[in-house]
């Protein structure tokens, strides 16, 4: 770092302030938004195109602003419910949250338009595990239409899992 600095500094002609901030790198991966699926609607077909397939999950962006504010890409896997079945056909879906707003979408393109993921078939009862959650996704949740902020679970050096409820006084 000091080298790139130097480096910097010398090329800008003038002194500079470097800063680093590695959180993004460190944690995104490490926190995954878990959801479940509520329900699962085929939008008509209609002068502006072909319906898409929608999955509606318990969590919105409420819990997960980033793909609503600039279209971030997050990766999602399913955990099938007790007792349904494992192998599903892939299908473009989108996956979007309970709030009646268009942004409330998890899966979009850059410009904000729905944009379907290719997933094993969802099932009401599922959970959806949406990746990479960790660097802004508790920090920039919001209280939205007074929605109660998710509760964080992490394991501690014993391997126990705890569960703190975000404070949002």
């Amino acid at each position: 770092v000091r080298e790139a600095a130097s480096a910097l500094r010398a090329h800008a002609g003038r002194p500079l302030r470097i800063e680093v901030e590695p959180g993004r790198r460190l944690v995104a991966g490490s926190t995954q938004l878990i959801t479940r699926v509520k329900d699962r609607k085929r939008a008509t077909d209609d002068e502006l195109g072909t319906g898409l397939d929608f999955v509606m999950v318990d969590a919105g962006f409420t819990e997960l602003v980033r793909p609503a504010m600039y279209g971030a890409f997050h990766g999602i896997e399913i955990s099938p419910a007790p007792g349904s079945e494992i192998d599903r056909p892939v299908t473009p879906v989108v996956v979007a949250g309970p709030l009646c707003e268009s942004g409330d979408v998890f899966t979009r393109d850059h410009a904000g338009h729905p944009q379907p993921r290719r997933l094993p078939a969802p099932c009401r009862g599922d959970l959806l595990r949406i990746q990479d959650a960790g660097a802004y996704g508790s920090a920039m949740a919001s209280g939205f239409t007074s929605v109660e902020p998710a509760p964080t679970v992490f394991w501690d050096a014993e391997g126990s899992p705890q569960v703190t409820l975000p404070n949002r006084d």
